[in-house]
C-alpha cells in the first residue's frame, strides 16, 4: 500500500525523547501478551508535547503517565501542515489526511459565503473510528472530541465539543446563555449535544462555568491565584472549567455504561501553553521575578493535573484494560523567532498567526500500553497522526483499510500478540454513499469559539 504524507515537505525531528531506562526505568514484558485488552481507553491530550513532559517525568511529577511509559510504548506522533487542532483530531480519528476527510480549517462559510463559522462534524466525509466500530456492534464513548457536534448515532454514547457552554466573558455568562431573574444559568437547548439526546439532562449537572472555578482550584496552577491579576488567571480559568467538565462527566459515564473502547478530548495543556508559554525561564525567555513565581509554572502545573486526572480514570480499570494518549501536535519555542523578536523585530509565527515565539509543534505525543504491547519500549520510527486508527484497528481485531493514509504501528505490539493476531486488511470501510457537507451548521456557541479561536491568533 502507498502511504500519503501529511505535508508536501519532509518533516524534521525536534528534539528527543530520553532512553527508556533513564526515563522511566527498565521494565519486564507483561505476563500475557497473547490477547488484546477487553477495553480501550484513549485519551486526546491536545498539545502534549516531549518538551514538556521528559523534565518532568525524570522529576517524578507526573506518575502515572510515567506508570503508562514503563508498561507500555511511547514515541512521537507527528502532525500535518498546517499544524490546527480540528484538521489533526479529525486525521487521528479516521486515519485519513484533511484533504480527504474534509475537515480542512478552524473555520468554514455558510450556504452562499453569508458568514464563516466554526467547522462541524457534518463536514467530515470518511467513518471516524467510532462509526467503524459501532457498526460492528463494538459498544463507544465518545466525550468533547473536537469536532463532534453535531453527535452520530453511535452504539454506545457520544458528548459533543459543544455540549458545554463556551465561556468567554470576564464575567463568566457563556455564549448561547441568559440569566434569569434570580441570576440562575439558562444555556440555549439546541440538538446534537449528546448521543441518545436524552443524555444531555444526565450530562448537564457535570457543567462548570468559568465563575464557578474557586480559587483553591486555581491554586493548583498559580503561585497564590488571591493576588494574581484576574485577566492574566482568566484563560486557565475558562479551559480548566472546560476540562473538568469533560474529565468529569467522562469518568462518570465510562463507569456507568461501561463501553468497550472509550475516548476522551482535554484541551487545556494547548490554551495554557499559548498563554503562559514565555513566562518559563528554562524556556530561556527573561521574565520580571513576580510574574515567573505567579505564571511560570502554569503549564507544567496543569500537565500535573492532567497526570492526576488519567490517575482517577486508571483507579477504575482493571489490567485488561488498554490505554492510549496522543496528541495532535506539540508545543514548542521557536528559538530563530525568538531571537529576532528578542532584537525587537516584529515576527509572526506561521501555525498560528501570533506575534511570539512560541507554537504548535509537528512533534505530538503517543504513548500505548495493555496486554500485548511491548513494555518500556521507544518505538523506532516516528509516527503519524494517521496511524492510530489503523492501529486501534489492529489491536481490536479488526482490518486496517487499505484505503486509509494510515498503517499499524507494529513496531509496539509484543510477536506473541502478533503471531496470534495477524495485522489483516480490507479495501475500504466507506461502504454505501459518499458522507460529508461542504457546509458547516450554525450553532449558538459559534460567537463564543469564534471569540477563542481569535484569541489564539488561529483566524482574524
Amino acid at each position: 500500500m502507498t502511504r500519503r504524507t501529511l505535508s508536501t515537505g519532509a518533516i524534521l525531528l525536534v528534539g528527543a525523547v530520553l532512553s527508556v531506562c533513564i526515563l522511566v526505568g527498565c521494565s519486564s514484558p507483561q505476563e500475557d501478551t497473547s490477547e488484546p485488552a477487553t477495553r480501550l481507553i484513549i485519551f486526546g491530550i491536545d498539545a502534549a508535547n516531549w518538551n514538556t513532559l521528559t523534565p518532568m517525568l525524570e522529576a517524578g511529577e507526573l506518575p502515572n503517565i510515567a506508570g503508562l511509559l514503563r508498561r507500555g510504548s511511547y514515541g512521537v506522533l507527528k502532525s500535518g501542515v498546517p499544524i490546527q487542532s480540528p484538521q489533526m483530531w479529525t486525521s487521528i480519528a479516521t486515519g485519513v489526511v484533511p484533504e480527504r476527510h474534509g475537515i480542512t480549517r478552524f473555520v468554514a462559510e455558510l450556504p452562499g459565503g453569508t458568514k464563516e463559522v466554526p467547522v462541524t462534524n457534518n463536514m467530515r466525509r470518511v467513518k471516524a473510528f467510532w462509526n467503524i466500530l459501532s457498526e460492528r456492534s463494538i459498544s463507544v464513548g465518545i466525550v468533547g472530541w473536537w469536532p463532534s457536534w453535531p453527535v452520530d448515532e453511535v452504539e454506545g454514547f457520544m458528548i459533543a465539543q459543544r455540549a458545554w457552554p463556551v465561556n468567554w466573558s470576564l464575567h463568566g455568562i457563556p455564549f448561547g446563555a441568559a440569566r434569569d431573574a434570580r441570576g440562575r444559568l439558562i444555556t440555549d437547548d439546541f440538538a446534537g449535544r449528546t448521543w441518545p439526546e436524552s443524555l444531555y439532562e444526565e450530562f448537564e449537572r457535570f457543567i462548570v462555568t468559568e465563575e464557578d472555578v474557586t480559587v483553591r482550584e486555581l491554586d493548583q496552577f498559580f503561585a497564590d491565584s488571591r493576588f494574581t491579576d484576574p485577566a492574566k488567571q482568566f484563560h486557565a480559568r475558562w479551559v480548566y472549567a472546560k476540562d473538568k467538565t469533560f474529565a468529569d462527566a467522562g469518568l462518570h459515564f465510562l463507569v456507568k455504561e461501561q463501553p468497550q473502547v472509550f475516548a476522551v478530548y482535554l484541551q487545556g495543556t494547548d490554551v495554557v501553553s499559548h498563554y503562559y508559554w514565555g513566562y518559563q525561564e528554562e524556556e530561556g525567555f527573561t521574565v520580571r521575578p513576580d510574574d515567573a513565581r505567579m505564571y511560570g509554572s502554569v503549564v507544567k502545573n496543569y500537565y500535573s493535573f492532567i497526570d492526576r486526572t488519567i490517575g482517577r480514570y486508571l483507579e477504575t480499570v482493571d489490567d485488561r484494560t488498554a490505554i492510549l494518549l496522543v496528541s495532535d501536535h506539540g508545543f514548542e519555542t521557536k528559538q530563530e523567532l525568538k531571537s529576532r523578536w528578542e532584537r525587537g523585530e516584529r515576527i509572526r509565527t506561521e501555525e498560528g498567526g501570533k506575534d511570539v515565539p512560541w507554537d504548535h509543534g509537528v512533534d505530538g505525543v503517543i504513548v500505548f500500553a495493555g496486554p500485548g504491547v511491548k513494555a518500556g519500549h521507544r518505538m523506532e520510527n516516528d509516527a503519524s497522526v494517521v496511524d492510530v486508527t489503523p492501529t486501534m484497528l489492529a489491536y481490536l481485531g479488526l482490518p486496517a483499510a487499505q484505503d486509509m493514509d494510515g498503517r499499524p504501528l507494529t513496531d509496539c505490539f509484543e510477536e506473541t500478540f502478533l503471531s496470534g493476531h495477524p495485522v489483516q486488511w480490507i479495501p475500504t470501510y466507506e461502504t454505501g454513499e459518499a458522507g460529508g457537507s461542504e457546509f458547516p451548521i450554525e450553532s449558538p456557541m459559534d460567537e463564543g469559539i469564534r471569540e477563542k479561536l481569535r484569541s489564539l491568533g488561529y483566524i482574524e
